[in-house]
């Protein structure tokens, strides 16, 4: 079974696939990413409007949506999610069995499968992949790359790896040896960014690999042909996949227009076939036009602001309680997402199978947010704050090195939890003037560099992060970003707390609901009584659509 996609124009059926694709996020990032399809010329195109560039076509060393919408069409997995579900099944992989003891996993491999390049695909091409993922002495372990999802979702590189060994065994049998059980880990063999990429390809371009230059080599149903950067992304079919291509869809684009209005102009003039996230007051006019068509995608998000704790103010709960009591996030979900969102009061969403923590709720309350700022003794609120020294060991002093005004960082393109970045942003700091705080709307540049500085640790102020879940189960969302949290976390803004860690690492090595459900819970209940980071909302995502594009699946 391998990525069956059928994409048929005009009044065929567009069918996403066999497999559910899903994209998360640096943050990022759940999209369903087999491609919608239509046709513009002999070769049948389906033309998507982005939100932007992606940061980079190698998808082991990425977080964000955008690379992934982009990558999972041509890159695929051992599993492979079945469709409108978080339910893994077979990819690259036919087949698998587990000892006993939850420590051994065996997997058998699809044969006679190429990659993009002609080299062929087997069990030392997966032991290759996770071995120049876990290894940071690896050759092409990149040290100017970051592979942030492997040390979330396995615990670490080298010796911290939670995958102690991968074995080939045989041309198409591949032997995985973990230190300790883990419930997700056939989930997190079907996320996007463990496909399986041609050894020969990435040992050929080096850091290269996954550039405007290069694009994808991997196993799937499309081939990389070109990037061209601000200008387009094109994918067409490859004629020597394995496995069933039924539809009729040759060519696909993806054309960065970061501007929602400009996608919907495009959308309307047939620029383009698709795109994501259009403003909500759009949204009646593309459901009464007789070509065009909304779909919802499910909430499965969160979207919420981080603080760097290397701001000594925000190291101080009571002015993390101010700020979280000063903004009013049921105005924010009015005023920005479509009918379906709801204020988050934690990271896990309702949604989530396991983890939701019903009984935190966070109120909004500015007279009761300036008491919290009097107690913490800014009785006349916050000007400027002062940013800490970070040691060699990578923990915050008490040395102050620079003085600032309060930033609010908002996110430089439309995400799918975060449909308005600079305007939320805006609303944000107008609240926090209310009860005293002086903020200032900040910019880190694109969204490459915004990704860049959030994981280095040097957004310096309150800012905007999101996450789409990438397999349905909470340690890929808290426990994605706080079960290291034993440690100092740059890319968490420093933010450390040993209890939550705990708990979550706990979560990760069992597999029973019940006996996870209350771990999550109280990790969430430490987080929220602390106000450790705001959360804003979790939220339906809008699809529009041409009316040639059918049957997709959200």
């Amino acid at each position: 079974m391998g990525l069956k996609t059928v994409l048929h124009w005009g009044k065929g059926l567009f069918d996403v696939g066999k497999h559910l694709r899903f994209l998360s996020l640096a943050v990022i990032v759940m999209l369903l990413i087999t491609a919608p399809v239509a046709a513009q010329d002999a070769l049948k195109t389906f033309t998507f409007g982005e939100f932007g560039d992606p940061v980079k076509l190698d998808a082991a060393v990425v977080t964000d949506g955008i690379s992934f919408r982009v990558t999972r069409q041509g890159c695929e997995n051992l599993l492979e999610f079945n469709p409108g579900t978080t339910q893994p099944g077979p990819g690259l992989a036919k087949s698998w069995s587990v000892s006993d003891d939850g420590l051994t996993w065996t997997l058998q491999l699809e044969e006679d499968v190429t990659f993009h390049d002609g080299t062929p695909f087997n069990a030392e091409a997966v032991k290759w992949n996770f071995d120049r993922w876990r290894f940071t002495d690896h050759p092409q372990h990149f040290a100017e790359a970051a592979f942030e999802y492997y040390e979330a979702q396995f615990g670490g590189f080298d010796d911290e790896s939670i995958i102690t060994n991968v074995e080939a065994k045989g041309e198409y049998e591949v032997v995985f040896t973990l230190s300790q059980p883990m419930g997700a880990f056939l989930n997190n063999l079907a996320m996007s960014m463990f496909s399986i990429s041609s050894p020969a390809a990435v040992e050929k371009y080096g850091a290269d690999y996954g550039t405007p230059a290069v694009g994808f080599v991997c196993t799937g149903p499309f081939k990389f042909v070109k990037w061209e950067t601000g200008v387009e992304t094109v994918l067409e079919r490859y004629a020597d996949y394995w496995g069933e291509f039924t539809g009729n869809v040759d060519r696909i684009v993806y054309r960065p227009i970061p501007d929602n209005a400009a996608r919907f102009a495009a959308l309307q003039n047939g620029t383009i076939d698709a795109f994501e996230q259009p403003n909500v007051q759009d949204i009646p006019a593309i459901e009464a036009s007789d070509n065009l068509y909304i779909m919802l995608r499910p909430s499965f998000n969160v979207f919420y602001l981080a603080f760097n704790y290397r701001i000594a103010e925000f190291r101080n709960p009571l002015v993390r309680q101010a700020i979280s009591l000063a903004i009013d996030r049921q105005e924010i979900v009015d005023a920005f997402y479509v009918d379906g969102a709801v204020v988050a009061n934690t990271m896990n969403p309702p949604t989530i199978a396991v983890g939701f923590n019903e009984n935190i709720v966070t109120p909004y309350d500015p007279e009761l947010a300036k008491q919290k700022l009097a107690e913490a003794g800014f009785p006349d609120g916050i000007e400027q704050v002062s940013v800490l020294a970070v040691d060699a060991e990578g923990n915050v002093t008490d040395e102050v090195v620079e003085t600032i005004p309060v930033r609010v960082y908002y996110m430089p393109v439309v995400r799918p939890y975060n449909p308005a970045g600079e305007a939320i942003g805006e609303a944000i700091a107008s609240y926090l003037q209310d009860i005293g705080i002086k903020a200032e709307l900040a910019s880190a540049g694109d969204w490459a560099t915004y990704l860049a500085q959030r994981r280095n640790g040097e957004l310096l102020g309150l800012y905007q992060l999101g996450w789409t879940g990438d397999n349905g189960d909470p340690d890929n969302f808290i426990g994605y970003f706080f079960a290291a949290a034993d440690k100092p976390m740059p890319r968490e803004g420093f933010y450390q707390n040993a209890a939550v860690a705990d708990l979550l690492q706990q979560g990760r090595v069992l597999s029973d609901p019940a006996e996870r459900e209350p771990l999550y819970e109280e990790a969430e209940a430490i987080m929220a009584a602390n106000a450790e980071r705001i959360y804003i909302a979790h939220g339906p995502v809008p699809l529009a659509f041409n009316k040639r594009v059918t049957g997709y699946i959200p």
